[in-house]
């Protein structure tokens, strides 16, 4: 800032520790919705709607275990009870097979009767698997012919093997084994009268192949149950949360509580630590960006209220605006003000604090923060751009068009309804205009305070049409056409070097204005060999010619320019004096005998250049002058000359309080020679008899 004191810094330090205190109240109450005193069990007695969109917490952790729960047991093949289950299929057909050589003398030449080879069967079956059998699936055995037996012990054996190369538990092996015996019915029908048999020993000797894993279950289950806490259930800003006349349950207080709206504690300090972390953080940020752009923020006190009191009116207004609508944003009316003050990058910088401020209390709404982004940057580059292109018709509807613009593909990215669209866009236009006129119509009182004044005004003032310009070119041609080149080189001397151009180009337009009061005593505007100085004294020419900027100052009072423009006519001369008349004077005192006059009487009486701006124009005013009453066409002799001049107005402190550098000057002589450089290129010489 512009710190030109001890106590004016003191100053704004104390009112921007306000002014954070004030937004972080506005930003906790706008943000801060209606509180209620509801318990499980209590009846709603209105409706509650959503304030801003939230994660409903408790009906995710719902779904989240219903998830968990419905993971079904992980088992696991086990290859060691696999092979033992077809070594025990394999094992009982062996017994079965001695029993039957037995029976039928195959080995010992011994007979045993039926009854008695079914009980050693038994026994050795129950010996050697630990397995009980029904006796009469035995007796099937026993008594099936050879080839029977052998086809039914290799099926029932491939059975096994095929059962055991899956995972079969306890809930399906039984179903397992029967679709191996349905199938074995269906190919091999001519041994259907079997299968029942081989069913019942399958299902006493195959047992479970598979193990329950704990530790895979698990981490399935907690699979499952993270995927629905990934993925939660969202409550839009706006649904309806309990209904009028609702009991109050656990879920619709959680809601309750997660939206902030249930009173536990009475004043909620944690809410306010939250904002003011918030408030504080973006603060942190402008503080820091000032500090790094200091120079580009030398204004004084009143512009520096200005600024203050327009940064607070878009967030005091969005309490009420957001609760009509979310698209209902004043920003662009800080934007246009700041743009037009402080120039574009601080403009985008400082309006997106801004937004950034407010936007806790739309709740956060992405459709609001992009709108007013895209609006931010196409306001800022309008009002804060310094040229002839933008006016204020401009400034209203080259941002509008972009918001509205924006909304209409945001809406449509969002994939929004008709009535959405319509009402986005109605709403962003109507804050849009709105904004951007009443900052418009507010300028001429803001420069009427701040003593500055902004490039739409400037645009204004450069129009010809205005009156003073009218006059100045009626009745001092001569003077219009020098200030129009002023004007040119102001310029190019200000692009230089970085100062404001506009002004130095619309105050140049104006600073030889007090000529108006007595035109023809200006050579300029002289005609005819007739010189009316001829006829006054040196003093009386002297008061007319040093009486020019005084005169300017009044007319310019008059007609109700800015001060900046005002300021330059007073200083354009400094305290110089006109050599011509002083050297009279000298001349004259000679030939009388009298001492030289004191140059302090031949002063002007405004003031030395208080600016860069106001600078230049005085450098662009003498230069100009002097090189068109020299008569010099050549670049090196204006070279010389501008360097001449500027440093006569070095010598005589003029530029001391201007804050131009010696690299500034060596850019403004540098600038003035290109412009001379395009005005004294050589011309083509046309034929007589051409057209």
């Amino acid at each position: 800032m512009n710190i030109n004191s001890f106590g004016t810094k003191l100053q704004q330090i104390v009112v921007m520790v306000l002014v954070a205190l004030l937004i972080l109240l506005i930003v906790f109450y706008g943000y801060m919705p209606d509180s209620y005193n509801y318990t499980v069990g209590s009846i709603s007695e209105s409706d509650i709607y959503a304030t801003r969109t939230i994660t409903d917490t408790y009906q995710t952790e719902y779904e989240a275990l219903i998830a968990k729960n419905s993971v079904a047991a992980i088992f696991v093949r086990n290859e060691e009870i696999s092979t033992s289950n077809v070594e025990n299929v394999d094992t009982f057909f062996t017994c079965v097979t001695q029993t039957r050589d037995l029976i039928n003398n195959q080995t010992t030449g011994t007979f045993i009767t039926e009854e008695v080879g079914l009980q050693n069967l038994k026994s050795s079956l129950r010996s050697k698997l630990n397995k009980n059998f029904d006796d009469t699936d035995l007796t099937v055995f026993i008594k099936m012919t050879r080839s029977a037996f052998s086809y039914i012990e290799d099926k029932g054996i491939s059975m096994t093997e095929v059962l055991m190369m899956s995972n079969v538990n306890s809930d399906s092996i039984e179903g397992a084994i029967n679709e191996q015996i349905e199938s074995f019915k269906q190919t091999n029908p001519a041994y259907s009268a079997y299968a029942d048999t081989l069913f019942n020993i399958l299902t006493t000797i195959v047992q479970p192949n598979s193990t329950y894993d704990k530790a895979a279950t698990e981490d399935a289950e907690d699979n499952a149950y993270q995927t629905a806490i990934d993925n939660p259930i969202i409550i839009e800003r706006g649904t309806k949360i309990v209904s009028a006349g609702e009991v109050i349950n656990d879920h619709s207080l959680r809601l309750l509580e997660d939206l902030d709206l249930i009173n536990k504690y009475g004043f909620d300090y944690y809410i306010l630590a939250r904002v003011a972390a918030y408030v504080i953080l973006i603060f942190g940020a402008c503080i820091f960006y000032i500090s790094i752009k200091e120079n580009d923020f030398k204004i004084n006190l009143s512009v520096f209220y200005i600024l203050i009191i327009t940064y607070m009116i878009p967030i005091a207004a969005s309490i009420y605006l957001s609760e009509l609508s979310s698209m209902l944003v004043i920003e662009l009316f800080f934007t246009a003000i700041c743009a037009m003050y402080m120039g574009v990058s601080a403009s985008i910088i400082l309006s997106f604090s801004n937004l950034f401020l407010m936007w806790p209390v739309y709740s956060f709404d992405i459709d609001t923060m992009f709108v007013q982004a895209i609006s931010i940057f196409v306001c800022s580059c309008v009002a804060g751009r310094q040229n002839k292109r933008f006016n204020s018709a401009a400034i209203i509807i080259v941002p509008t068009i972009a918001a509205e613009l924006a909304t209409i593909a945001f809406s449509f990215f969002s994939n929004a309804t008709r009535t959405e669209y319509i009402n986005a866009a109605m709403m962003t236009g109507l804050s849009t205009i709105g904004s951007l006129v009443i900052a418009v119509g507010l300028l001429p009182i803001y420069e009427l305070f701040s003593n500055r004044v902004t490039p739409v005004r400037l645009i204004e003032l450069s129009q010809p049409g205005h009156p003073i310009l009218k006059r100045l070119f009626i009745e001092a041609s001569g003077t219009y056409q020098h200030s129009m080149m002023v004007a040119n080189l102001a310029d190019s001397a200000a692009e230089a070097i970085g100062a404001d151009a506009l002004l130095c180009k619309v105050a140049s337009y104006f600073h030889d204005i007090g000529k108006l009061e007595n035109p023809m005593y200006f050579t300029e505007n002289q005609q005819g060999g007739v010189n009316p100085h001829d006829s006054l004294t040196v003093m009386e020419s002297v008061e007319i010619i040093i009486s020019h900027p005084e005169n300017g100052v009044k007319l310019a009072r008059k007609h109700k320019l800015p001060e900046p423009i005002i300021k330059i006519i007073d200083e354009h001369h400094g305290t110089t004096y006109p050599g011509y008349f002083y050297n009279k004077a000298c001349e004259e005192a000679t030939a009388a005998g009298l001492d030289m006059p004191d140059p302090a009487n031949f002063r002007y009486r405004g003031h030395i250049p208080s600016s860069r701006e106001s600078a230049i124009v005085m450098l662009a005013d003498t230069c100009e002058a002097a090189i068109r009453s020299s008569g010099k066409t050549d670049l090196d002799s204006c070279e010389a000359l501008i360097r001449r001049l500027i440093k006569g107005k070095i010598d005589q402190d003029q530029l001391r309080e201007s804050g131009l550098s010696f690299e500034d000057i060596e850019k403004i002589v540098e600038s003035f020679k290109n412009f001379y450089a395009g005005a004294f290129h050589e011309r083509i010489k046309y034929p007589e008899n051409a057209n």
